[in-house]
């Protein structure tokens, strides 16, 4: 399984809405946008501003569910 399969189904589990996906930049809810960077490294994005690198999974869908 790939690094976007894993955050495809990491997003399902937090019930996190897929709007676009894209290659490698998935957009969800309220504005945030996540970029595969490599295995087990993704760009949180918010409104075009880089928010933080995360290298877990759940604490990047955590994030994003707190936060918006």
């Amino acid at each position: 399984m790939n690094a976007t399969q894993r955050l495809l189904e990491m997003m399902e589990q937090f019930d996190l809405p897929v709007l676009v996906q894209r290659e490698k930049q998935i957009e969800t809810q309220h504005g945030y946008v996540i970029e595969v960077e490599g295995p087990g490294l993704y760009k949180l994005i918010h409104l075009g501003d880089v928010i933080a690198p995360f290298d877990n999974l759940e604490e990047l869908c955590g994030f994003i569910k707190t936060y918006s």
